[in-house]
């Protein structure tokens, strides 16, 4: 769910999306949503308790990108991503999208050259396993070393 509802606004007006892989985008205005909203109370708590994971999740990453360096930024990433699309390999959870050192540059707000160092650090201590435009990240170490 993304987008502006008066109701449930996060400050997402001028904000935009864009996808990593083949994706649906289906829309609703404000004027059919919102009865939906109050007819369906079973939508209205669903619709909270993924805006609040979101707040969770905001919060958590802004305190990442403010109070932490860029390799705990960069490890931070993985580990989110790797809990919403991965596959498990060898005690390693292979993220199941495409990404290449710029995109995850881009994602942190660092330079790619920052970030590849950071990977083969991170690679090195067996934290991470890289490929070409595969990375698997050990989330037992990966916690480990944010904690």
């Amino acid at each position: 769910m993304f987008g502006e509802v008066e109701s449930f606004s996060l400050g997402t007006n001028g904000t935009y999306a864009e996808t990593i892989e083949e994706t649906m985008i289906c829309s609703i205005s404000k004027e059919q949503f919102e009865p939906l909203l109050r007819d369906y109370s079973e939508l209205s708590l669903r619709c909270l308790s993924d805006l609040s994971m979101r707040l969770r999740e905001q919060d958590e990453f802004v305190e990442k990108l403010i109070f932490r360096g860029l390799r705990d930024q960069v490890l931070y990433f993985l580990r989110t991503l790797s809990k919403k699309c991965s596959v498990e390999e060898n005690g390693y959870l292979k993220i199941d999208i495409l990404l290449t050192h710029q995109e995850l540059a881009n994602m942190v707000g660092a330079t790619r050259e920052a970030v590849s160092l950071i990977l083969r650090e991170l690679s090195n201590e067996g934290i991470i396993v890289t490929s070409r435009r595969m990375i698997k990240i050990h989330l037992e170490k990966a916690m480990k070393e944010l904690s």
